[in-house]
């Protein structure tokens, strides 16, 4: 437990022993209730997030991560002024989607390009067409999982919820319900589209979008798109603040 005394560790037990309780009394409860799936996911979330917090302390805090800038941050317990734009553009130009298993090389940078451009042509709010850009930028710091995998992972959705709020309050992105609502249906969409045209073995149907994706030849600097996007709705570079 790295130097915890005996008092400190004996509360360390105490409580992994109150969790575990709780995950015990949550197998039983969706075994005899019909709770849906969004309710259960929500009370494993705050469980688990609380064996994050266990680990943290046992491990003397969570860890940081350098970042291309010269920057660290938590992602875990992320504090907003170390967010940055050419972090986020960087890094999600060089992750993938779809695990790599795609045709081509298709980048979480150009999927977030087209899906601002997709909320714009929806007719979204200033906020939501900026978030529509910034709505993977949790995977700047977490990396990408591929979403089937993800709905398994409490841990990993309860850190990209946390992370993405403080997102939304580094780039002061005030978003409603509706936003949220158009963000996530457009995101859904463009994704089902680049499934079907990168995953054609998939046997996945193309939707009807607003925007049609924004022409990209092979070998252009995504990264330099990116930038080029968020200048454009009125970020500001080389800072985690907006102008």
């Amino acid at each position: 437990m790295n130097g915890l005394g005996g008092d400190e560790n004996g509360s360390l037990e105490r409580r992994l022993e109150q969790l575990e309780d709780e995950l015990a009394t949550l197998r039983r409860t969706q075994r005899t209730s019909h709770e849906g799936g969004s309710a259960l996911r929500t009370r494993v979330e705050a469980v688990v997030g609380e064996l994050q917090a266990l680990l943290a302390e046992a491990n003397g805090g969570h860890g940081t991560i350098d970042t291309r800038t010269g920057g660290r941050i938590t992602p875990l317990e992320a504090d907003p002024d170390a967010l940055s734009l050419d972090d986020i553009a960087h890094a999600l130009s060089h992750l993938t989607r779809f695990a790599g298993q795609g045709t081509e090389f298709y980048s979480v940078a150009r999927h977030s390009v087209h899906v601002s451009h997709e909320v714009e042509a929806r007719g979204g709010s200033r906020d939501a067409i900026r978030w529509g850009l910034l709505h993977d930028a949790t995977e700047a710091y977490l990396a990408d999982v591929p979403a089937p995998v993800k709905r398994s992972l409490p841990g990993y959705t309860r850190a990209e919820a946390n992370l993405a709020e403080v997102v939304r309050e580094a780039f002061e992105i005030d978003l409603s319900s509706a936003d949220e609502r158009l963000v996530d249906a457009a995101d859904s969409a463009v994704g089902r589209d680049e499934l079907a045209r990168y995953l054609p073995n998939g046997d996945h149907e193309r939707p009807t979008l607003e925007c049609e994706p924004p022409v990209l030849e092979r070998g252009e600097d995504v990264a330099a798109l990116f930038v080029q996007r968020a200048r454009a709705l009125g970020f500001a570079v080389h800072s985690s603040r907006t102008e």
